[in-house]
């Protein structure tokens, strides 16, 4: 068999996989669902993927000179795409926030509470959540989200004891919330 064959059917198969993942990835990012899944909820970035495979897949595979052309084309207008776009989608979407607080459970029960801070251009915020188990099974339960406006924000973050955490906010309020021995946070967080 052909090595540009293999090599062409491998891209396929990734791009069906980065495209089914754009696809149920963005439906999976729900309260108790896997963290790496909700890690992963870059549906345009993963559909963009999905598109450079493809024609990495055309460009290998095919026999006829206008088609590799094509492919090839359109593989170099993604590339310089690619270069402008990364630092744009970095501004205005940060899909790599800020991770201020990663502190796990004094119970050693696998549990880590999480406060991130997106500082995208358009939409800055505030996440708060609690990921239970480990790596590839952790758990994701939202605790908080909100837009990263003053008085809002987080000055600390701890666990009180193995099913209390503590948030202090900027104006040094106290919140201190019930969380279950599976993650689930039983309180609201209001501010």
């Amino acid at each position: 068999m052909d090595m540009h064959r293999v090599a062409a059917r491998a891209l396929v198969a990734l791009a069906v996989t980065a495209g089914a993942a754009a696809a149920v990835v963005p439906f999976c990012d729900r309260p108790g669902g896997l963290a790496l899944l909700a890690e992963m909820d870059h549906p345009v970035l993963l559909a963009c993927l999905a598109a450079v495979f493809l024609a990495g897949a055309a460009l290998l595979a095919s026999r006829r000179p206008d088609v590799r052309k094509g492919a090839a084309l359109a593989l170099a207008g993604t590339a310089v795409l690619g270069v402008l776009a990364v630092p744009a989608y970095a501004v205005v979407a940060d899909p790599f926030p800020d991770r201020e607080w990663d502190v796990p459970a004094p119970d050693g029960s696998g549990r880590r509470l999480v406060v991130e801070r997106g500082i995208g251009l358009t939409d800055p915020v505030w996440r708060i959540y609690v990921d239970a188990g480990r790596f590839p099974t952790a758990r994701r339960h939202p605790v908080a989200e909100y837009a990263a406006d003053y008085p809002r924000g987080v000055l600390e973050a701890t666990w009180t004891d193995a099913s209390h955490i503590r948030l202090i906010d900027l104006d040094h309020t106290h919140h201190d919330l019930r969380i279950t021995s599976d993650g689930r946070p039983l309180d609201a967080l209001t501010w």
